[in-house]
């Protein structure tokens, strides 16, 4: 059998190019170092240590949102058993200036699923959660994110729908509805929210 062959491409820096690339490889260091308040040869020990300092924050971050998650949904919870009656429709508009406010939206909801099944023996009627955040500096072409979620995924679709229609939200969903609104979210849009909610029939 032919032994199989492969060819390697080698490069080789020489002259000016060697100067040129060890001087930029320096200043880089230095650069490095001077940022990190570290000496040349600490440098890799210092990189290791900020990215697991960045990666034990990151947890932390998690922990902690993953609590106040908790803590909002308790009180939307707390809302919907109050109102009693027939249904009840809520509306929470927040400031989130996070990469994915959708993901913390999104553990609002499932916390708030959790609460639901701990509080079913109390009784909760049935209800309709929207969820709104937007960045805390708003332009013309900003992203603000929606959440609908609810006991009946028809109504969840009803409202949906709306939002469509009276803020041009672009999403959609089956059973938890999410999408986006372009510009500056204001009183007016959190009132065409509530008017949404307003209209539904449990």
């Amino acid at each position: 059998a032919r032994a199989s062959t492969s060819s390697a491409r080698l490069y080789f820096l020489a002259g000016p190019r060697l100067l040129h690339h060890l001087g930029t490889t320096h200043a880089l260091l230095a650069r490095t170092a001077a940022t990190l308040s570290a000496g040349a040869p600490q440098v890799p020990e210092r990189v290791e240590q900020v990215v697991d300092e960045r990666r034990r924050a990151g947890k932390r971050v998690d922990d902690v949102e993953a609590e106040l998650a908790g803590l909002l949904a308790r009180d939307l919870v707390g809302e919907v058993v109050r109102a009693g009656g027939g249904g009840s429709a809520v509306h929470r508009h927040r400031t989130d200036d996070t990469a994915n406010p959708l993901g913390f939206l999104n553990a609002i909801s499932m916390a708030f699923a959790k609460e639901v099944q701990a509080a079913r023996q109390d009784g909760v009627p049935p209800y309709i959660v929207v969820l709104s955040s937007s960045p805390s500096t708003q332009t013309a072409t900003s992203t603000s994110t929606v959440l609908v979620f609810g006991s009946d995924e028809a109504k969840v679709k009803e409202v949906g729908d709306a939002l469509k229609t009276k803020l041009n939200v672009k999403g959609g969903g089956k059973g938890r509805w999410s999408g986006k609104f372009t510009g500056v979210w204001r009183e007016k849009e959190s009132r065409a929210v509530e008017e949404a909610l307003g209209t539904l029939v449990f």
